[in-house]
């Protein structure tokens, strides 16, 4: 076997995952996931409302938007590392109530300078969530409950970004913007109960537990933040041209004392692992794609077929439904062929997926771009096991940073996404000759490259499959 690797039922720290009740740790895991999710999502519709209610400029709705995508990714490595420390279940109860507090002063806010500021304080206390729900996934539940519990997570995940537009413009339309954010109150509280019941308090973190020599220093964890968050200004063209050189620095920085310091943030124990990295940069490559193909679909849904706006959000439910079809077969497929074969065959689906509506786009066919989306979701459905697989490479007190890391990846890919996607897609349009067949040209054009990158993780995972990095279950690590 591959020293860097481990089986993705197997567990790589020898620790003894609690085998009861999986389900609450399923459930506030995903609705951490899901809420975090769907915050951003459920708010692009309703954009033109708040700021027509607030008196905003298109410079400060893109700041409403943006602070939370900032404070999110600078933060969550270590946000992961806190909870390798703290215990993933302390600080996800105090990232629940973080978001409810912060929700609430969205659902408040009088001004856009004050909304701005409070969706930082979400981004903030999100970074909270993602990791630590997820690394209870990995720590919690039992080797052959993984598979599914992080399906269901990333099912979450999916519905949130398929539901949100319709939810956010019905709740504009219906109600009004503010139970955008008052809406999550009452849900994080009940999930904060469920949490401080349900959840064991051991672990990661715990006096004496794996976690408990985890240390974080202040350079270290200040110079990635920094890091994290100047790129990911960078990649949303919201800053300064000088934060080229911030980000350059502070990962200078971070890496210097990466290298010297005894207690890295992040240590070969997690980065070393040829699992790790396989998983982590096909799951980057999905998010270039899916985040690409979702911010280009909707001027093409409404320019070139005609969509409203709500009909057009509506249009990315059948993904989000694909997506929970696909979950409960990723486990039964585990068992069968494996956790690479299951995610190659997931990320092929979603590369025949796009081809497809690189082929489609210019035929304006609305029933063959929506069996093109559902594919897509279903194939995403089956890409879980690369999650399960990252995690699985890790021991158990690494967990917290290890989720944080592939959060982070992921989140900056998702922006790389829109950036490239986007841009190829304007580009091309701009080229081209007529209305809407510019349109088309460039939606062919952007969900191109996002097939292509799915392409490259597509082959990522069939050599990570061919090269045996993974192996199956003993029976000592499946046993209940």
């Amino acid at each position: 076997m591959d020293p860097g690797g481990v089986d993705a039922g197997g567990v790589a720290g020898g620790a003894d995952p609690v085998a009861r009740r999986p389900l609450p740790t399923v459930l506030v895991a995903g609705f951490a996931g899901f809420v975090t999710a769907l915050d951003n999502s459920i708010l692009m519709v309703a954009l033109p409302t708040i700021g027509a209610d607030l008196r905003l400029s298109t410079t400060g709705l893109q700041w409403v938007v943006v602070s939370y995508m900032l404070v999110f990714a600078g933060l969550l490595i270590t946000a992961g590392a806190l909870g390798d420390r703290f215990g993933p279940r302390r600080v996800l109860l105090i990232g629940l109530a973080a978001f409810a507090v912060t929700s609430l002063g969205c659902g408040t806010a009088g001004s856009g300078v004050a909304l701005a500021l409070w969706r930082a304080g979400q981004g903030a206390a999100a970074a909270l969530l993602v990791p630590t729900g997820l690394a209870l996934l990995r720590t919690d539940l039992h080797p052959r409950h993984r598979p599914l519990g992080i399906a269901v997570w990333t099912a979450a995940l999916a519905a949130a970004l398929a539901i949100g537009p319709a939810l956010g413009g019905a709740l504009s339309q219906f109600a009004h913007w503010r139970w955008i954010f008052l809406g999550a109150v009452p849900c994080c509280l009940v999930t904060l109960v469920l949490a401080a019941v349900t959840l064991r308090p051991g672990g990661p973190g715990t006096p004496g537990g794996p976690g408990a020599r985890t240390r974080l220093t202040v350079l270290g964890t200040t110079a990635l933040s920094v890091a994290m968050f100047a790129f990911m200004a960078l990649l949303l063209d919201t800053g300064p041209p000088v934060l080229v050189v911030v980000a350059v620095a502070a990962s200078l920085v971070f890496v210097v004392h990466e290298r010297r310091t005894a207690h890295p943030l992040l240590p070969r124990a997690v980065i070393g692992r040829r699992v790790f990295v396989v998983g982590a940069l096909a799951q980057a490559l999905w998010s270039i794609a899916i985040t690409g193909l979702l911010f280009v679909s909707p001027p093409y849904l409404e320019r070139v077929l005609g969509l409203t706006p709500a009909g057009s959000g509506l249009f990315f439910v059948p993904i989000a439904l694909a997506v929970v079809v696909g979950t409960p077969v990723v486990a039964p497929l585990v068992r069968r062929i494996g956790s690479w074969h299951v995610a190659g065959l997931g990320l092929a689906l979603v590369a025949v997926a796009l081809f497809a509506i690189v082929g489609l786009a210019d035929r304006a066919h609305a029933g063959g771009l929506l069996a093109c989306l559902a594919l897509a979701g279903f194939g995403s459905a089956l890409t879980t096991p690369l999650t399960t697989a990252v995690l699985d490479s890790v021991e158990d007190r690494f967990a917290g940073v290890a989720s944080g890391a592939v959060t982070a990846a992921r989140e900056l890919a998702g922006a790389l996404g829109v950036a490239a996607v986007g841009s190829t897609y304007a580009v091309t349009a701009a080229a081209s000759d007529g209305e809407p067949k510019s349109i088309a040209d460039g939606y062919a054009a952007g969900v191109l490259v996002a097939a292509l990158a799915v392409a490259v993780a597509f082959l990522l995972a069939l050599s990570a499959g061919a090269g045996k990095i993974t192996r199956r279950p003993s029976r000592r690590a499946v046993r209940p």
